[in-house]
């Protein structure tokens, strides 16, 4: 039986994104993963590269972003970015954080995590194969998103980020959507006994870490972990969706820091209340 994607890949105006089916009919929600197709930037960075840190020009960057909110019709200065360092910090987004690291300087050290209810807000955040997750509660309207790569997989942003909507924003659990984009998957996801260990210390000997006797190498699944760290924190499984697309396989389509050996652009997930 072949399921269906959880995901359409839709190309506007030349610019091709992700958005995940079980939105997409939600008038009040706009989202979406980019791809590396349909901005201004050359070489490897070529063409929709979202980071001002990877030797593009600051003219390729915002026009890119420019062409991002155009699709989306989402105001330019109603994006909010921050600085990420694979933490677990997690912000409530005002509006007097509209413009925050793209109409001017970044003012925030260390978030890894955004999260907001209020509407002409636009939280923005990046990637190159770690693990983009989306919270939606779509009764509360509420909207976050986590960067999460191995070390913030390990140290359980997403249990972090569902406490703080559970115990601070008194968000039932049973309300709350995750989706999880796309990023390196188990198949690219080789690391050393060093790594994995950390893994096996944090949740014992699960599936999602597999250790192969040809090549010495562990993988490990950081979609499944992120989803079993979900479940543990109390969301449903039915309210957990997963894109399964492998960045670093698919480098025709993402950019992959592992694939590229660093030479790579930035993808974006973008999300706001309309």
């Amino acid at each position: 039986m072949c399921l269906e994607e959880p995901y359409d890949l839709i190309t506007k105006d030349g610019l091709t994104y992700l958005n995940f089916k079980r939105w997409q009919l939600d008038s009040q929600l706009i989202h979406c993963f980019t791809t590396r197709l349909g901005g201004v930037s050359t070489q490897s960075l070529s063409s929709l590269n979202l980071g001002f840190n990877r030797g593009d020009t600051k003219d390729n960057v915002l026009q890119n972003y420019q062409r991002v909110c155009e699709v989306l019709c989402v105001p330019y200065e109603s994006l909010v970015l921050s600085k990420q360092v694979h933490d677990t910090n997690i912000i409530k987004v005002t509006s007097q954080d509209r413009g925050n690291g793209i109409c001017y300087t970044n003012k925030w050290d260390s978030i890894d995590g955004m999260y907001t209810t209020e509407k002409k807000i636009t939280l923005v955040t990046h990637y190159a194969d770690c693990v983009p997750l989306f919270f939606y509660a779509p009764k509360h309207a509420m909207i976050g998103m986590a960067h999460a790569g191995w070390r913030g997989t390990v140290n359980e942003i997403a249990k972090k980020f569902i406490e703080i909507w559970v115990n601070t924003e008194h968000i039932p659990v049973e309300a709350i959507e995750v989706a999880i984009g796309p990023s390196i998957g188990a198949c690219c996801f080789e690391t050393d006994e060093e790594v994995a260990s950390i893994f096996i210390k944090q949740f014992g000997n699960q599936p999602f870490i597999t250790y192969k006797e040809a090549t010495k190498k562990y993988h490990i699944d950081l979609w499944a972990c992120n989803q079993h760290v979900l479940i543990d924190a109390g969301v449903k499984v039915q309210n957990i969706v997963t894109a399964g697309l492998c960045t670093s396989c698919h480098e025709n389509l993402f950019f992959s820091h592992r694939k590229s050996n660093g030479k790579r652009g930035t993808l974006g997930a973008f999300m706001a209340l309309s």
